[in-house]
């Protein structure tokens, strides 16, 4: 889907029909479609579907937003300084965000227009008989896109708003649901969207759903539910499809070009460990999409993350306590953290700010790292995650980048099993999938041999802390593992005294009067 996301319609031919007519103006204009006269063929519900990955890249969420709601309340990351900007910092340092808050009200948002998008390709989906096969793999995919943006707001505000059907009407307000129920839907869209979906696609649809990336987030969602039973069964649908690749890192590079345009890597992106990513693109133009709606081919099809956690912004750094979570020795410290004396503009074809090829390796220093320090092991230094850095190949003052986000990888699923076999009293089989992470190629840790619940628990917690770090799920982790009690009992809450659900923002409560 590299090249698909790249030539995704723009909103107007696939979403949020709120017109009404007068009954004399309801003439077909073929050059104006609407949500009426379009969506005929499969092909143009296929692009219906896209407007939602659209969305999804857009940076309301994965371009930009929705990576602040989770790290800023994760227990990983801190503020690189004043610079970083006041709504982010609210979600790092306060208890609870104000309603007012941006960067939720705008992950809010993202989610329900993917609900609508998604909630508009289900509704023609049926009248659509040219093209049967690809009709029911978009409808798959539309379903893991629809459980996809419920789960983010199920697990992060708790009862919200449950539209089942495309918003036709600007007074089509829908109350709050019980999380159970919301529950009940995500996880019958996602078994659904498993069952119609293939396990693989062709070169020019990676991107899409797959079934692997269904029932990957189908045993989150029943983690999170609490149903660790039907998670394993979930999750051991994914295992042994996929496989740990032999570079760490390979997990974190992909599209760079230099300022110029010329492409210096293409990176290891939709290799055998990644089981669905968010496509992004690096044109060269060092340009992003501020206007926030991710659409069209001709936009900027960008993501700020590098940026964000780089050195030139360095709005966000490492936590103290995610520094000092790493055993010694664990070659994932270095892959996951850049610090001062390490070098950067180590790959071949680097380039420096100024365009000059092959140049050599840079040492960082305190004085070109706009970033507060941060203490390991009680050295006080400067340090910035490594993970989706462009440092190995380009040092730029501002340059938006163009590498996938992996939102689901297999270590992640192995980790997830890991869990299920702890909760279920099965601490040696947990330890197996545990020692799969830990001996990977290029990390070869030893590995861990629990005896007890807990000790198998408190394994999974590290592990996933040291190999999953800063990939946007230690938030969920964290809400999960205090909901059991976990802490203090296993480990101290990393993120003492904060709320566990946003508020409902403010967007939402001074328009919809059945939520107050």
């Amino acid at each position: 889907m590299k090249q698909n996301i790249k030539s995704i319609i723009a909103a107007t031919l696939a979403i949020i029909s709120m017109q009404g007519c007068d009954k004399k103006l309801e003439v077909l204009d073929e050059n104006n479609p609407t949500t009426e006269s379009y969506f005929k063929t499969a092909g143009e519900l296929q692009n219906g579907v896209n407007a939602v990955y659209s969305t999804l890249r857009s940076a309301q969420l994965v371009g930009r937003e929705w990576f602040f709601t989770h790290d800023m309340r994760g227990g990983e990351c801190w503020s690189g300084g004043d610079q970083l900007e006041a709504p982010r910092a609210e979600l790092l340092k306060q208890p609870s965000p104000a309603n007012s808050n941006a960067v939720m009200s705008n992950v809010w948002s993202g989610c329900y227009q993917m609900i609508n998008r998604a909630n508009l390709v289900l509704a023609k989906a049926p009248a659509i008989n040219d093209n049967t096969a690809l009709r029911d793999r978009v409808v798959g995919e539309a379903k893991f896109l629809r459980g996809w943006a419920y789960f983010e707001l199920v697990s992060q505000w708790g009862e919200v708003p449950l539209y089942t059907e495309t918003v036709s009407s600007a007074i089509g307000f829908k109350g709050k649901s019980p999380v159970a129920d919301i529950y009940a839907f995500i996880i019958k869209d996602l078994t659904e969207a498993a069952a119609a979906l293939p396990a693989s696609y062709g070169s020019s649809d990676n991107g899409r759903a797959t079934s692997g990336a269904a029932n990957s987030l189908l045993g989150r969602v029943l983690m999170q539910k609490g149903d660790y039973a039907a998670a394993k069964t979930a999750l051991l649908k994914v295992y042994g499809k996929y496989s740990l690749v032999p570079n760490y890192l390979w997990n974190f590079d992909g599209d760079i070009k230099s300022d110029g345009g010329v492409t210096i890597t293409t990176g290891h992106e939709f290799n055998a460990e990644s089981i669905f990513e968010v496509v992004f693109v690096d044109k060269g133009d060092n340009n992003f999409n501020w206007g926030y709606i991710g659409e069209g081919s001709t936009s900027p099809l960008s993501t700020v993350r590098n940026q964000e956690y780089g050195i030139t912004w360095g709005n966000v750094i490492p936590s103290d306590r995610f520094l000092n979570e790493f055993e010694p020795n664990d070659p994932r410290y270095k892959f996951t953290i850049y610090e001062e004396g390490d070098n950067i503009l180590t790959a071949p074809g680097a380039v420096d700010n100024i365009n000059n090829p092959s140049v050599t390796p840079l040492q960082l220093t305190a004085a070109a790292m706009n970033i507060a320090k941060s203490t390991k092991n009680g050295v006080n230094i400067k340090r910035f995650f490594r993970k989706y850095s462009i440092y190995e190949y380009v040092n730029s003052g501002f340059h938006p980048g163009g590498i996938n986000q992996r939102v689901i990888r297999y270590a992640d699923v192995l980790l997830m099993l890991a869990e299920c076999e702890a909760e279920i009293g099965t601490p040696a089989q947990a330890a197996l999938y545990i020692n799969e992470v830990r001996s990977r190629p290029g990390v070869a840790m030893p590995p861990v041999a629990p005896v007890t619940k807990n000790d198998a628990l408190k394994a999974v917690m590290h592990e996933r802390a040291v190999e999953l770090g800063g990939e946007e799920v230690a938030s969920i982790d964290v809400l999960r593992w205090r909901k059991k009690g976990y802490f203090p009992s296993l480990k101290p809450d990393p993120v003492p005294g904060q709320v566990d659900m946003f508020p409902i923002p403010a967007i939402e409560t001074s328009t919809n009067p059945l939520i107050k």
